[in-house]
């Protein structure tokens, strides 16, 4: 490894805490089985966190504001430690769904149609467009604050939920049809799309519940193990929008781009996961495994784009 000494900085005090506490400690483990000599650094509620003395370089599993928004990025570039994953810039892009859709439109990345409503502008009576549409707030992850609106009346109460975690509020068209997400590894210059991963959920739609609650509440299939031409032509398509939405928004080591595909075999990007979930069930752990990726020689393989 390129690496030796290795800080694994989770927890942090985004709303995603407790999940990357479990990622962090699995990556703390895996790399420890890969040899190197880690330390599992807390970042506390406020984001305050101190390296040991000796650390070569830094592993971010902060999932969430802060670890994916730019600030351990700039962080760790003020102090001088290197680090796999989306410079500080870039993470803020990618994690912020109105400026990772601005760089989509910029680099032909289709994803559904949408608008904003800014800090302090009031919601329509009604929908602008017709139910169903997702009503989220741009910076946040985990499905937190998102509601799928299907009828008039859930229209305002969604807005209000939104804007509990961020002024702004991000309305999409809702796109029917399948959930699936692509995990991409690799340098900036020669990214390599992991096995598509389709996730159906056994409740309406992929929430929180769904994703953490110990992968009992969805099924996690592989759509390229299909012998069917269509179903695979489909597979070509999502990894060619993966890889272009991972691009545009400055991928590099990791991420996971989610994506849409309707009935009629459309592809829609919804966005960049710069720090992808590494607890027992996530899903790139997942798709490294179907891909004859152990999770140690995973982690160790992120920690090689560190600079």
């Amino acid at each position: 490894m390129k690496f030796r000494r290795i800080a694994v900085i989770m927890g942090g005090g985004s709303s995603e805490r407790e999940i990357s506490m479990l990622s962090g400690r699995a990556v703390a483990s895996a790399l420890r089985e890969a040899g190197a000599e880690v330390s599992e650094v807390v970042a506390d509620e406020s984001n305050a966190f101190t390296l040991p003395s000796g650390v070569e370089a830094a592993f971010p599993m902060i999932h969430g504001a802060f670890g994916e928004d730019g600030g351990l990025q700039a962080r760790l570039d003020a102090l001088g430690v290197p680090y796999p994953g989306n410079r500080a810039e870039e993470s803020r892009v990618a994690f912020d769904k109105i400026l990772s859709r601005a760089r989509f439109a910029e680099a032909g990345v289709p994803c559904a149609e949408g608008f904003v409503l800014a800090p302090g502008e009031a919601p329509p009576a009604l929908p602008p467009m017709p139910p169903p549409v997702v009503v989220k707030p741009p910076r946040q992850g985990s499905s937190v604050g998102v509601t799928i609106v299907r009828e008039a009346s859930q229209w305002i109460p969604a807005v209000a939920e939104a804007r509990r975690f961020d002024p702004d509020v991000l309305v999409e068209r809702f796109i029917p049809g399948r959930e699936w997400t692509v995990p991409i590894i690799g340098p900036a210059d020669a990214p390599t799309a992991l096995p598509i991963v389709e996730v159906r959920p056994k409740v309406e739609w992929y929430d929180w519940e769904a994703k953490y609650s110990d992968g009992a509440g969805t099924d996690y299939v592989f759509p390229e193990d299909t012998a069917d031409a269509a179903e695979l032509a489909l597979c070509e398509r999502a990894r060619f929008v993966a890889l272009l939405a991972f691009r545009a928004t400055g991928g590099r080591d990791m991420g996971r781009i989610d994506l849409r595909v309707d009935p009629d075999g459309g592809v829609f990007a919804l966005e960049n996961n710069t720090v992808p979930g590494c607890t027992s069930h996530s899903i790139l752990p997942k798709a490294a495994a179907r891909a004859g990726i152990p999770f140690p020689e995973l982690c160790a393989r992120i920690m090689e784009g560190a600079e």
